[in-house]
Order: structure tokens, then C-alpha cells, then sequence
């Protein structure tokens, strides 16, 4: 099969239901101040934000510092878990909800709706005909892409240790086709703006190699322990060169779509 997403390959979502790949989430690149400024000021008031998808609250959190409310939605307990644990009580507006975002209850209406590298994993249909009912006078949707390095130093060797891996891991590398599942909720929007936030990364190594054990393909628990450890070889040894004192740095681009939730999809 080839490398795909919720789409085409659903089992996928429930390689997150586990607490080394919710652990693992806090080693992806962060979200920059400014794109969460951002945020703040696409919502035309701020008593009300959704966040789908939240894994362990990269977005939920700083939200809910702008926000009056923030629900915040992942279907792995793992995940609400450690948002939990790294939220320390710090927030008391945020509602923690273990759920899928098609069956968790909704309580807007919301100045925002927000998912983070998160929507490909829903069904669309039933998302977005749930959530037309749901948005705020002045409401809007965003999609936040990108939470992987952008053409970073070592961009030309990365695609073959995808192949290879992806490869050991039973699949075929496809970038094209992994892209267009990615995209698919974009014809159950009415899309009024696109904006990309840029920012620095600067993170260990092992950091880094940590960080690529949250997403589905390489969980440690799907890859096994011999696998695992060859995994982390290759990509260190990768890495290596391209560090200074062990330590890497990238940038990051993050897409924000912006609109609103249309009840049936563009033809």
C-alpha cells in the first residue's frame, strides 16, 4: 500500500492511542508566537474556540490564555492526558474532551474552530455539516498546516530514507498522493484567506528523532525495538552533519486556511 492517511487507510488515527507517541508530540516543532497572535486576531470576539484534534494541547493551551473557553478534542486518551499534565491546572477554561471530533457534544457557538495537522484524520462529511450549525456571527475556521521542517539542510537525502523506511514499514512512498488526502477538506470550505507563518527551529537531535516517533508511521510500538533503534541510527546519522554541537536548525512554514464550514462539498 502506499503511505497514506485517514482516507485510505483508517487503523492509521489509532496509532496515537498510545503514551510514548503522546509524549513523543512535545518534540515536534512548536507553534510560533505569531501564528497563535494570529489566531487570536482572525476571531472577531474571543469568548469561544474548538480546537480538533488537539493532541496534547500545542494549540488548546496558549488559546485558551486569548480565549474565554476552549474546548479541546482528541479521540486518545493518551493524548488529553498529557495536555493535562503538561497544562498543570493552569488553565481551568479549557474542557478536555476524549472523543472523536464527529461524536464529541458541542457547545458553541465559536468565534473559532481550529485543527492542527489533525483534519485528515476526520470524515469531512459529517465534520463539517455539524459544525455549519455550531460557528459564532463573524466565526471562522482555520486550518493550521506544516509542522515539519521546510526545506532544511538536509532536504535532498531525506526523501530516500522515506522510501527505504517507508518501505520497511510495508508501504511505498507516494508525496503526491499522501498531499492530496491531506488537502481534501478543503472543498467543504469557503476559503477566504491563506497565510504562512515562518519561524526558527533550534532543537537536539535526539530531540528531533524523538519528535518523528509521534507520527503514525513510526510509532515505537508499531516499529519494534530492533527497528526502532535502526531507525534512529539512520536518521542520526542523516542528521549528524548538518548539526552544530548536536544541535539542528531548521525553519518551519506554517499554512493557515482560513474560512468557514459549508454543509456539502465543492463539485
Amino acid at each position: 500500500m502506499t503511505q497514506s492517511i485517514a482516507r485510505t487507510d483508517p487503523t492509521r488515527g489509532q496509532a496515537f492511542d498510545d503514551l510514548d507517541v503522546a509524549r513523543a508530540y512535545a518534540n515536534r516543532a512548536p507553534y510560533p508566537p505569531d501564528l497563535l497572535r494570529r489566531l487570536g486576531e482572525l476571531a472577531l470576539n474571543r469568548n469561544r474556540a474548538l480546537d480538533l484534534g488537539c493532541g496534547p494541547g500545542k494549540l488548546a493551551r496558549p488559546l485558551a490564555d486569548i480565549f474565554a473557553r476552549v474546548e479541546a478534542v482528541d479521540p486518545a486518551a493518551p493524548m488529553i492526558a498529557v495536555g493535562r499534565e503538561l497544562d498543570a491546572g493552569a488553565h481551568t477554561n479549557i474542557a478536555w474532551m476524549v472523543s472523536t471530533a464527529e461524536a464529541a457534544p458541542l457547545y458553541g457557538p465559536y468565534d473559532l474552530v481550529v485543527a492542527g495537522v489533525s483534519i485528515h484524520w476526520m470524515d469531512h462529511e459529517v465534520l463539517f455539516t455539524r459544525l455549519c450549525t455550531q460557528m459564532a456571527e463573524g466565526g471562522v475556521m482555520v486550518i493550521v498546516g506544516g509542522d515539519e521542517a521546510s526545506d532544511p539542510p538536509w532536504a535532498r537525502e531525506w526523501p530516500e530514507l522515506m522510501r527505504r523506511w517507508v518501505g520497511r514499514m510495508g508501504g511505498t512512498y507516494d508525496r503526491q498522493t499522501f498531499a492530496a488526502e491531506a488537502n481534501a477538506h478543503e472543498a467543504w470550505m469557503t476559503i477566504t484567506a491563506r497565510e504562512t507563518i515562518t519561524s526558527t527551529v533550534t532543537q537536539s537531535i535526539e530531540a528531533f528523532i524523538d519528535g518523528e516517533h509521534s507520527r503514525g508511521t513510526w510509532t515505537r510500538r508499531k516499529m519494534g525495538p530492533e527497528r526502532g533503534a535502526a531507525f534512529d541510527a539512520d536518521l542520526r546519522e542523516l542528521l549528524t552533519p548538518h548539526a552544530r554541537d548536536g544541535f539542528l536548525t531548521y525553519q518551519v512554514r506554517n499554512q493557515l486556511t482560513v474560512g468557514a464550514p459549508k454543509p456539502a462539498p465543492s463539485v
